[in-house]
């Protein structure tokens, strides 16, 4: 089994630099735009999905839609997957959350917020379940799960076992593609993508020759 985890595309609040966690903050128009820029990128490689899953917060969810050309409805929500909640912090600026970024391994959770380990916990069940998915669904091979930021690198810390202090050291742009396949019962990763990137640079590229 392949899976393909995609983050969302932008909200206003990744634009304005806000914590959202559970706050169901919607794609806006550039948002859109990015997760039809990497529909198409899946597109050229001839990629197509045979069962789609997704936060149930409406950016994930809505990008899992246009990615794999199904409708909104059509796209399995998993609450494993869903943003980190962040509590009363949710709506603030990332540069007041200094302790969550800048020393994980320290972060002491907020009122009504979850921590890194359970996040992990959270992810880790997901995993399993596409696991067990892999051995009894022959039908199944490639998998778009889309999700968030933290939620990513929670996902990614159970496959890299990194240390706390390194949970944020992956940059995760809005719309980036980070690959994984099953190989003898065991996810290894396959890498970080990115699409957008790579449209605006092949894009910057044709106006430069032109």
């Amino acid at each position: 089994m392949i899976v393909y985890f995609i983050r969302h595309g932008e909200t206003d609040f990744n634009k304005r630099c806000l914590i959202q966690g559970m706050s169901d903050i919607p794609l806006n128009d550039k948002g859109v735009q990015q997760a039809g820029v990497a529909a198409n990128w899946f597109k050229a490689q001839n990629i197509t999905f045979d069962k789609v899953f997704s936060s149930p917060l409406v950016r994930a969810r809505k990008t899992a839609a246009i990615v794999s050309g199904r409708t909104f409805e059509a796209v399995q929500p998993d609450a494993r997957i869903r943003e980190m909640d962040f509590g009363v912090d949710e709506g603030k600026q990332y540069s007041l959350i200094k302790d969550l970024f800048d020393a994980p391994e320290t972060y002491i959770p907020s009122e009504g917020a979850e921590s890194i380990q359970e996040l992990q916990t959270r992810a880790q069940e997901f995993l399993d379940m596409l696991s067990e998915m892999a051995a009894s669904e022959e039908n199944v091979h490639t998998v778009l799960a889309a999700s968030h930021g933290a939620a990513l690198r929670g996902i990614m810390s159970c496959i890299n076992h990194c240390e706390l202090k390194d949970f944020w050291r992956s940059g995760l742009s809005n719309c980036c593609v980070y690959k994984i396949h099953l190989e003898n019962n065991v996810w290894v990763e396959d890498g970080l993508m990115h699409p957008i990137e790579e449209a605006e640079q092949f894009k910057s590229g044709k106006t430069k020759e032109a």
